[in-house]
């Protein structure tokens, strides 16, 4: 987590990870805003959002950051075996818990309330209900579009922090 007075020396590595990462925010923004109208591809390009900021991470405490990576670890695998539902279940708790994470950075209103809002999101998916589905796809991917602006907004390096305080 970023340490915005800490600018630590970054190698190509830190680029690309924080890059990644941020560009998981967007692609989450996008799939979701898609979910009630192409699920299918919103299905799978959320999974990829999930990956692509769970690959990335830059969490100090390895016990949080196992558990997000974990979660995405968990939705590749079950959408590997067959079951579409626990796979976008466990893409939406790495996205959600990101959130709620990168809402103690930028204090986004509602931000701190995504994971309640994804998992909301989930359950409206898996009992098809549509109205709910809509509702909530929107104010998700509203709020997954305005942290992507603020992380892009900031230096690559506020992602990174200070490297001597990450658990190996």
């Amino acid at each position: 987590m970023a340490d915005p007075h800490i600018q630590s020396s970054m190698d190509w590595c830190d680029y690309f990870t924080v890059i990644i990462y941020r560009c998981g925010f967007v692609l989450a923004a996008i799939m979701t805003a898609l979910l009630p109208y192409f699920p299918e591809i919103a299905y799978l390009g959320l999974l990829c959002a999930a990956l692509c900021c769970a690959s990335s991470l830059h969490i100090y405490l390895k016990n949080i950051r196992f558990l997000l990576q974990f979660a995405t670890w968990t939705a590749l695998l079950c959408h590997l075996v067959g079951m579409p539902q626990l796979a976008i279940g466990g893409a939406l708790l790495t996205l959600g818990g990101l959130s709620f994470k990168e809402y103690f950075c930028f204090r986004i209103f509602g931000l701190n309330l995504q994971p309640l809002f994804l998992a909301l999101l989930w359950l409206a998916e898996v009992l098809n209900y549509s109205l709910l589905l809509n509702g909530l796809s929107v104010i998700s991917a509203l709020l997954f579009a305005l942290l992507a602006i603020q992380k892009w907004r900031m230096p690559l390096h506020f992602d990174i922090g200070d490297k001597t305080k990450y658990q190996i």
